[in-house]
Order: structure tokens, then sequence, then C-alpha cells
């Protein structure tokens, strides 16, 4: 019966929410504080008028509408209206990993584990599963933006007002929640849940290069692109509620497609059918390595395809930022033709060296993945089949640290490479490969520290593992907004890439590669043992 396929979804809501409730407490406390914290610290860092005017005077620039997006005309300078030009793409991005880990992990994962055959084997609507799953992050994005909301009236930032607070937190919150409610589309279509995963952040990465490039060209064409709805929110300036709106029908057309789709899929396949694999394996499948190498394959080469396209992307409007002539023609009589051209490649390295930052985390989250899906592969009892054969544990722990710095490197420097192709055919005078060069040199020591403490803890403390993504995550905060929040140095240097001094416009500091490299080899030699000596699946 019809009625009957949402039978109990009201007890696996229940079900989800107590597995799933450190998750959820984490995300909910670290996105709630994280995001009032930094507004309250908005009062202190732009005091004055000059301040407020230069900052408005930075975001106008090609390279921070690249990054966070157009700024409204006329700009109101005040402190409430600089939080809300700086942050809604940084905190909607957040927002969005989010939603996508839980969707997929609730829909997917369990399915995959073959967990949800159990369930569905009892008196359980056939589309409950995934409604109650849809409903957790309904509720989650909600308490989200409620708190938000309050928090912000709390703080009550200089020149705030009641409607700037709340379209600004709705607005977010919503923009996380539609993205959800596609993720769970994507878990349809695909047969697994790192499939899903591929898919959804495949399409997030799409959407992001098309906000970039339509910000920069016509930023009318931005309503073309659901990622870009969130920068049209206006908070603080032309409240617009719009947005919000759009991304309710979106979220709401994306669950129903979610539903349609799986009513009538089989349990444990997808839309999209995996390809069918050789009848005998290839003779490189000999080992763990090989082994763990032929897994990943395909993630590996979607990752390093995003990479190159979004660097690439990135890339294409470097002529246009760094222009001094065109945009004040006197500077061109002041500084000469040669000293035009020095200028504006200082002004594209200080471009580069953000987007460093971006794309190296964009290449630790593969790495990362590879890294902790050993724990996860032991806790299927996939592992266990290796072992039955005269398989060492060392070998299959170093099979996945391997490909992890392996991918972690090659990704960013696939996105490096994107940048060096098209920054040649799009700039007058483009930069030599050994800029690009150096900075791949700079910020993949302090990568591989990363991926060796992940390692760490898959050795030694499995279960606390996922404070790799929250390390990463810090990561990026304080490297991407740092310098706009003023952020205190020891702050920024929590983490290996607050050692790195602004390469390319600095010089690489090879005595910091060398204690990144040393301290990377003794932190693996430490998970070494540590996963050596551990029972399995802990």
């Amino acid at each position: 019966m019809k009625q009957q396929w949402f039978q109990r979804t009201g007890l696996l809501l229940r079900v989800n929410a107590r597995q799933n409730r450190v998750k959820l407490t984490a995300w909910l406390v670290a996105l709630v504080m994280g995001m009032l914290v930094i507004a309250a610290s908005f009062s202190q860092i732009y005091q004055t008028p000059a301040a407020l005017a230069e900052i408005a005077k930075t975001l106008k620039t090609d390279a921070m509408v690249a990054l966070f997006g157009p700024v409204a005309t006329p700009v109101r300078q005040t402190v409430a209206a600089a939080f809300a030009m700086e942050m809604p793409v940084f905190t909607a991005l957040i927002l969005i990993v989010m939603n996508y880990q839980l969707a997929v992990g609730s829909a997917r994962e369990d399915e995959d584990a073959g967990l949800l055959e159990l369930v569905r084997a009892h008196g359980v609507g056939r589309l409950a599963p995934l409604l109650a799953t849809a409903l957790l992050l309904t509720g989650l994005n909600a308490l989200i933006g409620g708190l938000l909301g309050s928090g912000l009236q709390l703080i009550d930032m200089p020149g705030a007002t009641t409607s700037g607070n709340w379209v600004l937190a709705l607005g977010l919150a919503s923009t996380g929640w539609a993205f959800g409610m596609l993720s769970l589309v994507c878990a349809q279509l695909a047969s697994s849940a790192r499939g899903s995963l591929m898919l959804s952040y495949a399409l997030l990465g799409g959407m992001y290069i098309g906000r970039m490039l339509t910000d920069l060209q016509n930023p009318q064409l931005t309503w073309w692109i659901p990622f870009g709805w969130v920068e049209k929110l206006g908070a603080y300036q032309a409240e617009n509620w719009l947005p919000v709106g759009n991304y309710g029908l979106f979220g709401l057309l994306a669950l129903g497609v979610a539903l349609g789709l799986n009513a009538r899929r089989d349990l444990g396949a997808g839309w999209l059918p995996p390809r069918l694999g050789r009848r005998r394996a290839s003779v490189y499948l000999r080992g763990p390595v090989s082994l763990v190498g032929r897994l990943h394959r395909g993630s590996l080469v979607a990752w390093l395809l995003a990479s190159l396209v979004l660097g690439g992307a990135y890339a294409s409007v470097f002529n246009t930022i760094g222009d001094l002539a065109q945009s004040n023609p006197m500077i061109k009589q002041v500084l000469g033709t040669a000293g035009l051209a020095a200028a504006n490649r200082v002004i594209v390295k200080n471009f580069l060296a953000i987007l460093a930052i971006v794309l190296v985390v964009l290449a630790a989250i593969p790495a990362l993945q590879i890294m902790l899906q050993l724990v996860s592969d032991e806790q299927k009892g996939y592992l266990h089949q290796l072992y039955a054969t005269a398989t060492g544990r060392w070998h299959v722990w170093a099979s996945y640290t391997g490909w992890a710095v392996l991918t972690g490197s090659l990704v960013y420097l696939a996105g490096l490479l994107g940048m060096y192709l098209v920054g040649v055919q799009s700039m007058t005078d483009p930069l030599h490969w050994s800029t690009y060069w150096h900075i791949f040199t700079a910020y993949v020591p302090a990568m591989l520290v990363m991926i060796a403490v992940a390692s760490l803890l898959t050795g030694w403390l499995p279960r606390w593992r996922a404070l790799s993504w929250a390390w990463l995550a810090y990561a990026f905060f304080s490297m991407y907004l740092g310098k706009l929040i003023d952020l205190p140095r020891w702050a920024q240097r929590l983490t290996p890439f607050g050692f790195v001094d602004k390469v390319p416009v600095k010089a690489v500091n090879w005595a910091t590669n060398v204690w990144f490299f040393g301290l990377t080899v003794l932190i693996l030699m430490l998970a070494a043992v540590g996963y050596r000596r551990r029972d399995l699946a802990q």
C-alpha cells in the first residue's frame, strides 16, 4: 500500500539522531560557535571608518569577487555589512560539506554495509529510511539557522538589523539544506556511498566555478546557478528573501526526485550502474598496493580533473586581476611598461598566495579519504580477507599511506598545472612554471604532515580519526580568512600550513621543508607501530 511506504519514519528518525548524536552535536557547535565568534570579532577588527572603507575597496577587486562574490552597490560601510560580504560563500561551503557527509552517510553507507537490508526486513516502509534522513537534515539545518539568527541578535554588530540577521542566518541554513537534498538525489543515482559523494562534489565544483565566472563577467547570470543564490541575500544592505524561497523550492524538488528514484531502484544498486569489471584479475592486482590503487582509481581521476579545471578557472581571470592600466591609465604613465608589468605580476602572485591555500586543502581531501578508508575497510571486514593470506599489516598500512601521499601530491600538482596552462594563454606577461613549482614545494611538505597525523590516528586512535577533518577545516578557515579577520599568528600556526610564508610572494623556506619532512617520517614510524600493535576494527 502506498500509505505504508513511510511507515515508522519517526522511529527511524529517532534512531538516526541517536546514532549520530556525537557527530550532529560536533557540527552544530563548531558551525554556530565559529560563526558567532567571528561575528563578535569583527567589531574589533573594523573599528574605524577608514578600515571599513579599505575592506570595502578590497572586496571590490576581481580577485576578491572571484573568492567571495560581488559586492553590493552602493556599499553600506558598517561592521555588519563587512561581515555579510566576507562570510556567506565560505560558510555555505562548510554547511554543504556537512550536509553531504550526513546525507550520504545515512542514505548509502548503511545500505552498502547491509544494515538497511536488516531494517527493511521488519515492518518499515520502503521510503521511510530516506525520509528519516531528510527530516534529520531538515531539523539540523533549522536548528543551525535558529541559533545563528538568535546569536547574531545578541551580538548586535554595529550596523546590524533584525531582518539582516535573520535573512543571513536562514539563507545560510537553507543553502546547506537544499544541497543536502541534492545529495540524496546523487545517493539514488550512484551505486555506492563513495560514488554518491563524488557525484555530489562534482556538482558543487561545477556550480562554484560557474558562480566565479559569472560573478566576474555578468553577476545577473549567477541567478541561474543555485550555489550563487547565497550571494544574493543582501544582508544589512537591501535584504532579499528570494534566495531563501528559491532554496526551499529547490530542496523540495530534489527531495521529491530522490523519493521517486528510491521507490523504483533495487536495494544496493543505483540508477547509474557501475561498469562491469574484467573476468580475470589483472596481473597488476597481486598485492595491496595495486589493489588500493585500483579501488581508488576512479576517484583519483575525478579529483585530478576537478583540480585541473578549478585551477584553470582561477587562472582565466589573472589578466583581469593584474591589469592596472585598465583600472587606472595614469599608473602606466608613472611606472612605464616594465614597471607596470612587474606591478601586475606582484598582484597576481598575491592572488596566487590565496589560491594556493584553496588548492592544497582541496588536494588534502582525497588524501585523507584514502588514509581514513583503512579503518572503514577494516570495519566492513574487507581487510580480513587480505589478512587471511600471507599479507602483513605493515604492507597494507603502507599501501594506504603511500596512495594517500601520492594522491594529495598529484591533485595539488594538477591544480597548479591548470593555472599555469590557462595563465599562459590569458596573461599578456605570464608567470613562469618555476613560480608554480615553488608553491608546490612549499605546501606539499605541510600537507604530508597532515596526512601523517591522519595515519597516526588510524594506527593508535581509530575512533578519533574524524579529528583529521576538523583539523583540515580549521586549516582552511585560519588561512583563507585569517588575514581578513585579523587572526593571530599563533592561531594560524596551529596547522602546518601556517608555517608557509606567503609563497610565491616570498621565497620558499627550505629549512621549514626539511623540518616538515623529518616530522612526517617520525609520525609515520609511530603510526606504523600503532597499526601493527592494535586490534582490528576497534
